[in-house]
């Protein structure tokens, strides 16, 4: 300590001679060979880069498509623009267009002054693509109400549909998602801070989704036609040992298509059976007020946080009616709408300190409750699929809990490489409303970790623990009033056991620009008090990173990952004891590799490759069940770039995006619209394809350089 204070002195010392002596001599020093070789900002001015230019996609593909928009083969248009402007008065503005002439397009606006406010807009769609090998004889599609041809003949199986062939006609199955957004942030002094954000969401197209009538089914396309409007709103006081904060959170959702009518394609096996409608998600909102504060700088380096919220979920959509079968007679709704309400209670209490040296605590308490209030009422006129009228009454259910949760951990530094630390959670769950299976259980997680650290270049952490959950009884009287064997028990509510451990390590070849990553994983669940269900589970992981810049020209990545998810469980075919076992086997892999190459100042090129595999088995045993064909999947994707700096300004770019993708789902695999007697299918395939997307485009830089570009200079 003496001889870093020595220095510092010195140090100091220096700094006063030379400022004297500048005064004394006004003479600047020489700057032009002072070099900021990390710095990356934007200096004043403006500065903005325009990206133009054409892709060509040479096959189409729903899957490729999906969320880049690149769906249809043929051409793209190219257009990207990121820009900035700073004034010497601290004021700001930036933004960022990317895939204009994409569907998946984004633009994205912020600004504001330094110290005085901010505020951001943006935009962006995601296109989902489903499926492009789809047929359908249904018109209208995406409306309200599907209708079926004029020249339709109806059938009492698709064998006997005989116009079906001539009526199909293709249809891609997907929906786009639009966001829209606003918010900022505007800085009363030093201490107070206002926020007020806002974002919509609108989808519109369609989606599968399966009606019926008695025993036959129909593959539809419903209806997406909604919207949802989330808000935010908070104010911040910020002092130099603690803060509060005051919030609003409400998120409201719009259904156009709260429901949709579709003809029965099957002849109708009771009168008035020819036509059924079906309810979608209803429009609904949620409103929410929290208060957040903490303390920090507290004795033995303690920080202290505190939350609470209040909100309430309400629900009040127009019911559909029992049926539209107009040969059905129904008693009245007894209400017209659920009145759905449901508050919503949440409070957290958190604690970390490090009262002597090389040990910290943390901890944590918090509690949570959802009560439904939501109206409830005996419906004594049900029909089933618009078809057969159910006797007996039903009643809505209701469901809400309370939560109360414990959380703790410390860790501390045995020796200057070592530390081992510890840790336990608690949870008690409560289920209110309505009478479930499982009305009360608790969980429990403990765990142990050490971490060795012998250098600053390699670095190994294990950490393993055990969990418990054990429900405080298990209602054979409620399991059968739902139609369930006494003897099964639902996996989310069973006894269960599990044990959990992880290993991570990492290393930095001091000699070679070397950094390596391994981590494995393990999970193994039991449920040993079911003899009906899900009675085991195993997971395991296993992950690689290796990142190598061979010099400052040259860079390359590789990495790979493998994960195996297996699960058996016990079941009866005769409402009784378990007579059949089933075992599902599900493993993943994926390799990545890619290079990155300086060739010249001027020339720059990237390559990335990505491999991923996946198969799922399912094998039944008892009662001559037998296998279940494998689902298999396989990714081969190739990406290159190669950049030419024509001048300082001006960028040649090429790109080329190979992918291959094969799969086999036994689900879809053969199932065409009319392959089963009583199903009308869409016959979609299971993804298989192989496409090539190539780009050719030019960036240009326009106004000032960035402080980056300005330093080398």
């Amino acid at each position: 300590m003496k001889n870093r204070s020595l220095l510092l002195s010195l140090a100091v010392a220096s700094c006063l001679t030379a400022a004297g002596a500048a005064a004394e001599d006004p003479v600047a020093p020489d700057m032009s060979a002072w070099k900021c070789s990390k710095c990356e900002f934007q200096g004043e001015g403006y500065q903005s880069d325009v990206e133009l230019g054409g892709g060509y996609l040479d096959d189409s593909s729903a899957k490729f498509g999906d969320y880049t928009g690149l769906t249809d083969k043929g051409g793209y248009v190219i257009a990207d623009a990121e820009g900035a402007y700073t004034s010497e008065s601290g004021y700001g503005l930036s933004y960022q267009m990317t895939d204009l002439g994409l569907d998946s397009r984004a633009i994205d606006v912020e600004g504001g002054r330094q110290g005085a406010y901010e505020f951001g807009l943006f935009y962006d769609r995601v296109p989902v693509s489903i499926w492009d090998t789809t047929e359908t004889p249904f018109r209208r599609v995406g409306s309200r109400n599907l209708t079926l041809p004029s020249d339709w003949v109806y059938g009492g199986s698709t064998s006997g549909m005989t116009s079906l062939d001539g009526d199909l006609h293709n249809v891609d199955v997907g929906y786009d998602r639009d966001r829209y957004g606003i918010g900022g942030r505007y800085f009363l002094g030093q201490n107070v801070v206002f926020a007020l954000d806002f974002k919509r969401d609108d989808r519109s197209g369609y989606r599968s989704q399966f009606g019926s009538f008695g025993s036959t089914s129909t593959q539809l396309l419903a209806p997406i036609d909604d919207s949802t409007d989330r808000i935010t709103a908070s104010v911040r006081y910020q002092s130099e040992g603690w803060f509060v904060e005051v919030g609003y959170n409400g998120s409201f959702y719009s259904n156009n298509a709260s429901s949709f009518d579709w003809n029965n394609p099957f002849a109708p096996i009771v009168p008035g059976g020819d036509e059924g409608r079906m309810a979608l998600a209803p429009d609904n909102g949620y409103n929410e007020i929290a208060v957040s504060a903490g303390m920090y700088g507290l004795p033995w380096n303690t920080t202290v946080a505190v939350s609470a919220a209040a909100g309430k979920g309400t629900q009040d959509a127009k019911f559909v009616p029992y049926t539209i079968n107009p040969d059905i007679a129904t008693q009245s709704l007894p209400m017209s709408n659920l009145n759905g309400s449901v508050d919503v209670t949440r409070a957290d209490l958190s604690i970390t300190s490090r009262p002597v040296a090389g040990l910290r605590v943390r901890g944590a308490v918090s509690y949570d409750e959802s009560k439904n209030d939501s109206k409830q009422a005996d419906f004594d006129s049900a029909v089933y699929t618009d078809v057969f009228p159910l006797a007996g009454s039903v009643t809505n259910p209701v469901y809400g809990f309370e939560r109360f949760r414990v959380f703790g951990s410390a860790d501390y530094d045995v020796y200057k490489d070592v530390s081992v630390g510890l840790g336990g959670e608690y949870k008690e769950l409560k289920r209110t409303g309505t009478r479930q299976e499982v009305s009360k259980e608790n969980f429990t997680d403990g765990w142990g970790r050490v971490e060795y650290r012998p250098s600053g270049y390699l670095g190994i952490v294990l950490r393993g623990g055990a969990q418990e959950r054990k429900p405080d009884g298990y209602d054979e009287t409620v399991a059968q009033q739902n139609g369930q064997n006494p003897l099964m028990r639902k996996y989310n509510m069973a006894y269960l056991w599990r044990t959990y451990g992880e290993l991570v390590a990492n290393l930095a070849v001091p000699t070679l620009p070397v950094t390596l990553s391994a981590s494995s994983f393990y999970a193994g669940d039991s449920y040993t008090r079911s003899q009906i269900g899900l009675r085991s589970g195993l997971t395991n992981r296993y992950a690689l990173d290796l990142n190598w810049a061979i010099n400052e020209k040259y860079s390359a990545y590789l990495n790979g990952g493998h994960e195996q998810i297996n699960s058996k469980q016990a079941g009866s075919s005769t409402f009784s004891e378990w007579d059949w076992k089933g075992q599902l086997d599900d493993s993943f892999d994926m390799l990545g590799a890619g290079v990155t190459a300086q060739f010249t100042d001027k020339l720059k090129f990237d390559l990335g490759y990505t491999y991923a595999r996946g198969d799922s088995r399912t094998t039944i045993t008892g009662v001559d069940a037998g296998n279940f064909p494998s689902v298999k999947s396989k990714l081969n994707s190739v990406k290159a770039d190669l950049t030419y700096g024509v001048n300082d300004r001006l960028d040649v770019m090429f790109s080329w995006w190979y992918e291959n993708f094969d799969s086999s789902d036994w689900a879809l695999a053969g199932i065409g619209p009319a392959t089963l007697p009583t199903v009308l299918a869409l016959g979609a395939d299971p993804y298989n394809y192989s496409v090539n997307y190539v780009t050719l485009s030019a960036r240009y830089s326009f106004g000032s350089k960035s402080g980056e570009e300005a330093a080398e200079e």
